[in-house]
């Protein structure tokens, strides 16, 4: 399953601000800085990183992704995971769709869910088990919780 190791530097990929990110025992993480600051470049490494340990053991693994407004998914936390998988050097090991936004692992069937806040019945209409992370990107427009 994971075919090569790869060594990811990051010192050099996060922004030293979000660097307790990495570090931390919360459950939860709530990231500020402004536009460029790289909040969504650690989540995402975050949240590879955290599937990448589930995979390893043979363990299915599930991400869901909250966004604002749905119609953005695909230029911004879309292309922000499919990145991160390729830092990871596994983004071939993964089924990317658009329609609906999903990214499985081929063999396990981990998948990254992504949602928009604009379509809740669709965020609620869904029962995913074996969850391990929840993103909600621009919380500060959330209004789920």
């Amino acid at each position: 399953m994971m075919s090569k190791q790869v060594t990811i530097n990051i010192q050099k990929e996060v922004n030293p601000h979000f660097k307790e990110v990495w570090t931390t025992k919360k459950p939860y993480n709530i990231l500020k800085g402004g536009r460029n600051s790289f909040k969504s470049s650690v989540i995402a490494l975050l949240l590879v990183y955290m599937m990448v340990k589930m995979l390893s053991k043979g363990e299915k693994a599930n991400v869901v992704v909250i966004r604002k407004v749905a119609n953005t998914i695909r230029d911004s936390v879309y292309l922000k995971i499919q990145w991160a998988l390729g830092k990871f050097g596994i983004l071939d090991q993964f089924q990317c769709t658009v329609s609906p936004f999903k990214i499985v692992h081929k063999v396990t069937g981990s998948t990254f869910y992504f949602y928009g806040q604009d379509d809740f019945q669709k965020l609620k209409s869904n029962d995913i088990g074996n969850i391990i992370a929840v993103w909600f990107n621009k919380m500060d427009h959330n209004k789920l919780l």
